[in-house]
């Protein structure tokens, strides 16, 4: 007749096989799915991280020169900021401006934010909800002064015909670049537009 020895024997070998692959298939979904989750996590970052590197930037909306009266040089400058259109809430205590003269190039910081050791520029809220230093409504204005004292080469009195290249970047890695060339002054004109 018929011999089950040896079939229940190869039945409970297939039948370990099939529950090591359905534990080895599990644990491998488990993996899979972790990492999926980890890769969205990281992608989603990422996608923030760009898009507030893009939109939280600075527009200069005026630029002026203040005149030296007896000089007729400029010794100081002051921009009057304003958020992108898309931008979320500047911090103008954690913005940086990279200052490039004739003289050299130096960066700046707020006098208002804690690494302020070297150079500084100073921030005066003009319009809107700026008197916090944070610019995040589209109407707020505020107005970086930065005063060329000779505190180093690259801030010296600038004169007619002499560029400047400013480069503001807020504290997401947002820049935002201006050019000047200095006009012809006369000692009492006070400020020109730039």
């Amino acid at each position: 007749m018929f011999s089950t020895g040896s079939r229940g024997q190869v039945g409970t070998g297939t039948l370990l096989v099939f529950i090591s692959v359905v534990l080895v298939a599990g644990a491998t979904a488990g993996v899979v799915t972790n990492t999926a989750g980890f890769l969205q996590y990281q992608s989603d970052q990422t996608s923030e991280s760009s898009t507030a590197e893009v939109s939280d930037r600075l527009e200069v909306a005026y630029s002026v020169g203040v005149v030296d009266g007896t000089t007729a040089e400029l010794d100081g400058l002051e921009l009057i900021v304003k958020p992108a259109a898309d931008a979320t809430a500047i911090e103008l205590d954690n913005t940086t401006v990279e200052y490039r003269s004739p003289e050299g190039v130096t960066t700046l910081v707020s006098n208002g934010s804690q690494d302020a050791t070297g150079p500084t520029f100073t921030v005066e809220p003009l319009q809107g909800d700026a008197a916090d230093g944070v610019l995040s409504d589209p109407s707020d204005r505020a107005k970086l002064a930065i005063e060329l004292d000779g505190e180093t080469a690259a801030l010296e009195s600038l004169r007619r015909g002499e560029a400047v290249e400013l480069t503001l970047t807020t504290d997401s890695g947002a820049d935002t670049q201006v050019q000047h060339t200095v006009p012809a002054v006369a000692p009492d004109d006070g400020a020109v537009k730039l």
